[in-house]
């Protein structure tokens, strides 16, 4: 997840200086090969290495002190793993609508989003898991496939965006993946978290839909976010003269 920010439809490459001009309009970073120093990389790794150990904590904290709760350390792990794909997600749109309080998440996309896929290894072990001691399949059909092609399409981008991978897809290529694959990773967390939010009073109480309603909030804002951040840049690209800053001070 190369540089995941909310714009993902827009690809890295190196310009010259009117496409400089152009990239910072749009609120992005350049590609350079600053990008892939081994300080950078290190960098990277750190954050995927802490996003693992903390949903191994949460998984061991909810065993600790709730036995062989498998299905509540898959929520949790669930949850800690969606945070970090949202702000990979959505970190480039909050940062052109909203000011440079949110520059620090569109720069640190890719570490983020290789975060995530790193947390996710541990709810996937938690899954398999799952499979492995229920009598019967927890998911079955074509909800299985869904979730299944999440998880492919989480690990692709993870792939993809270690060094120059991304270069072998062409920009097009690299470029549609990360459209099709981070918007298809935030509609299977949305079948996660939505339905339960909407029906969490009415069938299970108030504190059910506590613990759904601010992500399911979150997958409905995200692409309002990614989709208002593109209108903007595509005003600040058409009107250059109109010095637009933040949508929001």
């Amino acid at each position: 997840m190369r540089r995941i920010v909310a714009e993902s439809a827009v690809q890295y490459s190196p310009v010259s200086n009117c496409g400089r001009r152009l990239h910072h309009r749009f609120g992005l970073e350049l590609m350079t090969s600053a990008a892939f120093s081994p300080k950078r990389e290190s960098t990277t790794l750190l954050w995927m290495g802490m996003a693992f150990v903390v949903a191994l904590g949460l998984a061991a904290a909810v065993f600790a002190t709730r036995g062989l709760d498998i299905v509540q350390a898959l929520r949790m792990t669930a949850r800690w793993s969606f945070l970090l794909f949202w702000l990979a997600y959505a970190g480039g749109a909050l940062a052109a609508l909203f000011g440079p309080s949110f520059r620090p998440l569109a720069a640190h996309g890719r570490d983020l989003g290789l975060a995530y896929a790193s947390a996710q290894l541990v709810h996937l072990g938690l899954v398999i898991w799952l499979f492995q001691i229920s009598s019967s399949p927890p998911l079955s059909g074509g909800l299985y496939y869904f979730f299944v092609l999440a998880v492919v399409l989480t690990y692709l981008l993870a792939i993809f965006s270690i060094g120059g991978l991304s270069k072998t897809l062409g920009s097009k290529g690299w470029r549609a993946l990360r459209i099709v694959g981070l918007n298809y990773i935030l509609l299977a967390f949305a079948r996660d978290f939505v339905p339960p939010a909407f029906q969490g009073i009415a069938d299970h109480g108030a504190s059910h839909f506590v613990s759904y309603a601010p992500f399911a909030a979150m997958c409905i804002v995200g692409p309002i976010l990614v989709l208002t951040a593109a209108a903007y840049r595509w005003a600040g690209a058409r009107y250059p003269h109109a010095r637009l800053g933040p949508a929001v001070n």
